[in-house]
């Protein structure tokens, strides 16, 4: 991979950056599921201003996306499956979800988990060392500084609009 990718979709420039920015830092939702392997999850939620609502679970918003935020109420939440984990973590959201696929990796498991009131499996790479089996419960966890938030109808990052809105 090179030192600075850009990334097109349909013809339109969506982001230029190292692999390492556009990775931790996506623009835009297709940035975010373009870059890492397995890719981004993308849940829609909904907002209130504080938090952010959806099937299965319910956050706060993360200072960082507050000034990002102009009038949305529809949003996508992105979380990448390595961010997950099974136990405690300070300062993050629960995801409440049910074990359908587990694949063995050795130390690790790539699940493949429903939550409930959405269509499509979460994915989560959690330590082999929690045995989750196929059915299991599992409240998996989301460190909140690893919470990416996009405005579901332009595919903007929120925290990018919060940058911009700062810088004017």
């Amino acid at each position: 991979m090179g030192t600075r990718i850009a990334v097109m979709d349909k013809g339109e420039l969506q982001q230029v950056g190292t692999p390492q920015d556009l990775y931790d830092k996506p623009r835009k939702l297709f940035v975010a599921g373009f870059i890492g392997s397995p890719s981004m999850n993308f849940v829609n939620v909904t907002t209130d201003g504080t938090s952010v609502t959806g099937d299965g679970m319910s956050f706060p918003i993360p200072t960082r996306y507050r000034a990002g935020l102009t009038g949305q109420k529809d949003l996508v939440a992105g979380f990448r499956p390595e961010h997950l984990t099974i136990g405690e973590v300070p300062n993050s959201a629960t995801i409440r979800a049910k074990a359908d696929v587990v694949e063995f990796l050795g130390d690790e498991e790539l699940l493949h988990v429903s939550v409930a009131g959405h269509d499509t499996d979460v994915v989560a790479v959690v330590s082999s060392e929690n045995r989750v089996k196929p059915g299991d419960i599992v409240d998996l966890k989301l460190p909140l500084e690893k919470l990416h938030l996009f405005d579901r109808a332009t595919g903007d990052s929120l925290a990018w609009s919060a940058v911009a809105a700062a810088v004017a």
